[in-house]
């Protein structure tokens, strides 16, 4: 009996021992350390806000080691104060508080907390946070300055990584293919979410993932006209923010951004770079080795060549076939020697391809120059003027080899304009002179007409036509008209007093050394009759390379009052012609 006493006192003594020691060793020492939070909340229009604040957390252990359980609270927000201690969150693995503001049994806002371990009480600014993709939230700001729309670091282990929001995978969406690429493996996995149409799919259930490789599961795979988008991250994002170029990138030196700076890998040792803003109309160009600001425009061409894009959408040059000749402003086509303002050259291949064309809107030719120089146009309008004639043609001393119906050309060596008509060569008549003359009373010779002939201008086989009318007024005196040629008579005729009109023809034929006269004949109105003075005739001696002056003259018989005038003269070629 004394026993069992002192059997029941040890026990007593030992579960009191027990129970201090577990009050005051380590599982005392796990006790969460908390943050007091507290503000006024607000609606838009001013007002206080009441209603109830749920706040809902998962499972997560403290920085001291305490083992929080996923559990929510409900606070009572009454006239706007909201006051409640929570366990700090931003110095754990990624842990968040999801708080939902109810009035009336309504949501009527839901907001992301972080809480910072802090002796100091709080206000919702210096929790409030940003949910990101993969369920990572942005720092909140402990400065006590606004906060938003989110802080300026992550939550996380240190660590390099991105996020990647809504990539299409690679592979085929035919209906039967399963396999799909990611363009970086997500890490963790778990953090990839895939989405099929807009519907979230199940790891396992309808898809498996083995680095950046997606296979889906037998009878999940997409169909024809579905849309795969896929959310991840690919690496651990670090809690502390460091300058852009810093040691955590193996950067040269560390520096905060300027506004328009670029990271460019540069040099020998590739390392993340600066390059600063370039100067205005500056472009970002390859040297081959690094990214440079150059001008907009490559200047690596030739001098003078003209950049065009190629077949394959390049700019390139030909600067022996495409060619600006900025000295003498002259542009060549074909050549890289323009010798006019617009100089095109045949290529070997040209063939009968035309030079250049001009085409109007419907695409037809209406001017054109053949590869053989040929001027083709539809019509043709010129116009002369006090110092140049529009057309020339400065001849040629043979006639064309292969003429076309309705040539016309200058045969230099005959002194001939020439068509060809009818498959045959024409050389066309040419009027030497043909114009009024003077008048006399005189009883001596007096020259009333003149038409003088250059030199060479005539060539054997060619015949000249010579057309004289005169008018005599008056009665008293009988009168005579003559021709020469040089200082030759080659006509010489005496009308009656009664002849009140005359005219006279001559006409001869050009050979080597001289022109010969004949087969005059002359007409009246009055006493004479007409005739053919068939047995008259004339030699003139002349060389070809001296010029020649023919002459028209009249005289009175006998002194009077009587006028002999020179009405008009003619002297007509007709250029020899070879038996076409």
């Amino acid at each position: 009996m004394i026993w069992n006493s002192i059997q029941g006192a040890s026990l007593r003594s030992l579960c009191f021992l027990l129970a201090l020691f577990f009050a005051t060793g380590e599982i005392g020492r796990t006790q969460p350390v908390l943050t007091k939070i507290q503000d006024m909340v607000y609606l838009a229009d001013g007002s206080r806000f009441n209603g109830l604040a749920f706040i809902d957390w998962k499972s997560f252990d403290t920085a001291n080691g305490s083992v929080i359980g996923r559990n929510s609270k409900v606070v009572r927000i009454v006239d706007g104060l909201l006051q409640v201690q929570l366990a700090p969150t931003t110095n754990t693995n990624n842990t968040y508080y999801s708080v939902k503001y109810s009035n009336a049994g309504r949501v009527l806002f839901t907001e992301t907390w972080a809480v910072s371990p802090s002796s100091a009480t709080l206000k919702i600014r210096d929790v409030r946070a940003v949910l990101l993709p993969g369920g990572f939230v942005s720092a909140p700001n402990t400065s006590g300055g606004d906060n938003s729309g989110g802080g300026g670091g992550v939550i996380g282990e240190n660590g390099t990584g991105a996020f990647v929001d809504f990539e299409t995978p690679a592979g085929l969406i035919n209906g039967s293919n399963l396999v799909f690429t990611l363009a970086a493996a997500p890490n963790p996995l778990a953090s990839l979410e895939l989405n099929r149409n807009g519907l979230r799919l199940s790891p396992s259930v309808d898809f498996t993932i083995t680095g950046n490789t997606i296979t889906f599961v037998s009878g999940a795979q997409p169909q024809v006209g579905d849309i795969l988008r896929a959310t991840y991250r690919t690496g651990i994002f670090g809690t502390a923010p460091h300058n852009l170029l810093s040691s955590l990138h193996t950067d040269t030196f560390a520096e905060t951004v300027v506004r328009g700076d670029l990271l460019v890998g540069q040099g020998t040792t590739a390392k993340w770079m600066r390059l600063p803003l370039g100067a205005a109309n500056r472009c970002l160009t390859s040297n081959g080795q690094d990214a440079v600001w150059n001008t907009c425009l490559f200047t690596g061409f030739t001098t003078g060549a003209v950049p065009f894009v190629n077949s394959t959408s390049i700019l390139t040059q030909d600067s022996a076939s495409f060619f600006w000749d900025a000295t003498n402003k002259r542009l060549g086509l074909g050549t890289s020697s323009p010798a006019a303002n617009l100089t095109i050259r045949a290529s070997g291949s040209q063939g009968s391809t035309d030079l250049t064309r001009w085409v109007n809107a419907a695409g037809s030719t209406l001017a054109s120059v053949s590869s053989g120089g040929t001027l083709v146009v539809q019509k043709m309008n010129v116009s002369s003027n006090a110092q140049f004639a529009a057309l020339n043609d400065s001849g040629f001393g043979a006639d064309p080899q292969f003429p076309a119906s309705g040539d016309f050309w200058f045969n230099n060596s005959h002194r001939a304009r020439k068509t060809f008509e009818a498959g045959q060569v024409h050389p066309i008549t040419q009027v030497l002179c043909s114009v009024g003359g003077g008048a006399t009373s005189s009883t001596t010779n007096v020259v009333v007409g003149s038409c003088s002939i250059p030199q060479t201008f005539f060539d054997s086989g060619d015949r000249i036509e010579i057309s004289l009318n005169f008018e005599h007024a008056g009665s008293a005196s009988a009168f005579t008209t003559e021709i020469f040629v040089g200082a030759t008579s080659v006509f010489s005729r005496q009308f009656a007093s009664t002849d009140t009109l005359a005219f006279v023809r001559a006409s001869g034929g050009y050979y080597p050394t001289g022109v010969a006269f004949g087969n005059h004949s002359f007409g009246t109105a009055g006493s004479s009759a007409g005739s053919a003075m068939a047995g008259l005739s004339s030699n003139v001696t002349l060389t070809p390379t001296t010029a020649v002056q023919i002459t028209f003259r009249a005289r009175l018989a006998t002194a009077s009052s009587d006028v002999v005038t020179l009405r008009n003269y003619t002297v007509v070629r007709f250029p020899a012609q070879f038996n076409p």
